[in-house]
């Protein structure tokens, strides 16, 4: 029995590889083994290798066409940011390391900043740019992040579809204690809080987990999931969770805004399907809003009291007016 053959990672192969992938994005019309050969200057059983190592080790999307007898790119947005980096490649990763900083604890913060000097030094190398890009060109700040562990955080994702992790969360609701083993489904950040998605065997039902109240999570070995990971439609309750995580009373709002809090918002999205009319220009602005949960909108609103004219449905105005109340309540016994 013969082994087979591992695909060649030389360091001429795998610069070869890289030379090709330039090449052929540039030139989309394809070249043949001979002309790349004569490009990259190196023999032409190097490009039958680094063109096998392309597709075996980097999937590359590559077709021989055999009546012209050249090799194509079918993508030409194809590319590997860690050993082909252009500089567009670097300034993307430079902005999400902001968005990152503010909610990352100092070890993955410190991961990321290596990664943009590796690609950094990477495109100097092949001389793509002359100006570098700084990891710092790029700042980001935020009200609502809070920090996460990037080892909890690497527990979760590695188990994401495939493991089952016993959790320990803290429940700001309750303010008590409990003990989960979950499925995880997926992560998201939301507003700057990174929230899980996972079916909990022990509610028996899929649950939404706030990930900085978990204190700890351990990979129970040998298990594996037992329910399948919903579709995208379906994974975070039927709707999309990028603009509401909570599940209460869900509606429609609509809102009339005045001033300067309406132009401030005027280019807030606060969800995809929101409709803004303007009615009076500049100055009174109109929001039909589709939310998911009626009191974490309610929480929302607070931060446009100061321009709020009206709030519709009653359900919504009423969940305003009684945490208004309430604050007003517990200021007026502190202040007795």
């Amino acid at each position: 029995m013969t082994r087979e053959a591992k695909p060649d990672s030389s360091r001429t192969v795998q610069e070869t590889a890289r030379f090709i992938l330039r090449y052929l994005r540039e030139n989309g019309e394809g070249a043949t083994k001979e002309t790349l050969s004569t490009k990259a200057g190196v023999a032409g059983v190097t490009v039958q290798r680094a063109l096998k190592y392309m597709r075996e080790e980097w999937d590359a999307p590559l077709e021989f066409v055999h009546a012209s007898k050249v090799w194509k790119l079918l993508d030409d947005k194809f590319t590997l940011p860690l050993t082909d980096p252009d500089p567009e490649d670097l300034a993307a990763v430079v902005f999400a390391s902001a968005l990152l900083q503010p909610v990352a604890d100092a070890e993955l913060n410190a991961r990321v900043k290596r990664l943009v000097e590796q690609m950094d030094a990477a495109i100097e190398e092949t001389q793509k740019s002359a100006s570098k890009v700084r990891p710092k060109s790029v700042t980001a700040t935020m009200t609502t992040g809070t920090r996460v562990d990037s080892r909890l955080v690497s527990k979760l994702l590695q188990a994401v579809g495939s493991g089952v992790v016993r959790i320990e969360y803290d429940s700001p609701w309750s303010g008590t204690r409990k003990t989960h083993d979950v499925e995880p489904w997926q992560l998201r950040l939301h507003d700057g809080v990174m929230y899980m998605r996972a079916f909990s065997r022990t509610t028996g039902d899929a649950r939404s987990f706030r990930v900085a109240q978990i204190v700890h999570a351990r990979v129970l070995p040998g298990q594996t999931p037992r329910e399948a990971v919903p579709t995208k439609n379906n994974l975070w309750g039927g709707s999309e969770p990028g603009y509401g995580i909570d599940s209460d009373r869900p509606g429609v709002a609509t809102l009339r805004v005045r001033g300067g809090v309406a132009r401030w918002i005027a280019n807030l999205v606060w969800d995809p399907g929101q409709e803004d009319k303007w009615i009076e220009p500049g100055e009174l602005l109109e929001r039909k809003v589709p939310y998911h949960s009626c009191r974490e909108f309610a929480r929302r609103l607070f931060t446009i009291v100061d321009g709020l004219e009206s709030i519709e449905p009653a359900e919504l105005r009423e969940e305003v007016v009684s945490d208004a109340r309430a604050f007003l309540d517990r200021l007026h016994i502190a202040q007795a």
